[in-house]
């Protein structure tokens, strides 16, 4: 019996602007689609899926969508207001992907991108930005969401973002907020859930995209081990896995 496919989509970062080798040092590299998998791998689903992944900031082609059973789409270090034919190709995709009525986890900047399409807005963070692990407050939808099972109220994440979604899309449900971002999780129905935190970054890779920027922030990131557990929810909510 054929395993369910999940496509992964990464949009990370042009040759340039996205330093692959800055994290040559460290046990997860810098490959958002391979920490996906690694973190699938040591909660012990990784076996369960048929995983597949694309990285369209590398001049990967987006696949056809016939055939996947679910999309997850990553962060990026792009600004999702730039425009770039990327960007517009995967906004074009997930608008037909939205079609099939299957399920699709967004993640920062799949988060931000999915919020756009829906209408909302995304702006800099009035704070500045963010750069460490920090608590988010489920709300009552949130404590009681697929996603967020197993979780306490106010689970841990690691972030690293400048811009967040400033008010939630019309008709989606919020599932977590911070005392300056009012839509860090939102279900935005029809299977389509979006977090602007990452639970597939480890805390040494996370601490590690400041090095040059913002060298300060790099102390403010502690392990999370319990954070992947988000992406195997989506996977059971997915019904991908059991």
């Amino acid at each position: 019996m054929a395993k369910p496919k999940l496509l992964f989509i990464s949009m990370l970062g042009v040759p340039g602007k996205h330093d692959r080798e800055l994290f040559d040092d460290l046990p997860d590299g810098g490959d958002d689609w391979r920490w996906v998998q690694y973190r699938l791998t040591e909660w012990g689903v990784a076996d369960q899926i048929d995983y597949h992944s694309v990285c369209i900031t590398e001049g990967d082609s987006l696949p056809e969508a016939k055939g996947f059973d679910a999309v997850m789409v990553g962060g990026s270090v792009h600004s999702i207001h730039e425009g770039t034919p990327w960007q517009q190709d995967l906004r074009d995709w997930l608008a037909d992907w939205r079609k099939t009525g299957l399920p699709v986890l967004g993640i920062c900047g799949g988060h931000q991108m999915m919020s756009v399409m829906a209408g909302a807005p995304v702006e800099k963070r009035a704070n500045g930005p963010v750069g460490r692990s920090a608590a988010i407050d489920l709300t009552e939808a949130g404590r009681t969401h697929p996603l967020f099972d197993g979780f306490d109220e106010a689970p841990w994440f690691q972030f690293g973002n400048s811009d967040h979604v400033s008010a939630a899309p019309e008709n989606s449900v919020v599932l977590a907020v911070s005392d300056d971002s009012p839509a860090l999780a939102l279900d935005h129905g029809g299977g389509w859930l979006s977090v602007q935190f990452h639970p597939e970054f480890l805390h040494d890779t996370m601490a590690r995209t400041w090095l040059w920027h913002a060298p300060e922030n790099i102390a403010n990131y502690r392990p999370l081990p319990q954070a992947p557990r988000l992406l195997v929810n989506f996977l059971r909510y997915a019904d991908l896995i059991q």
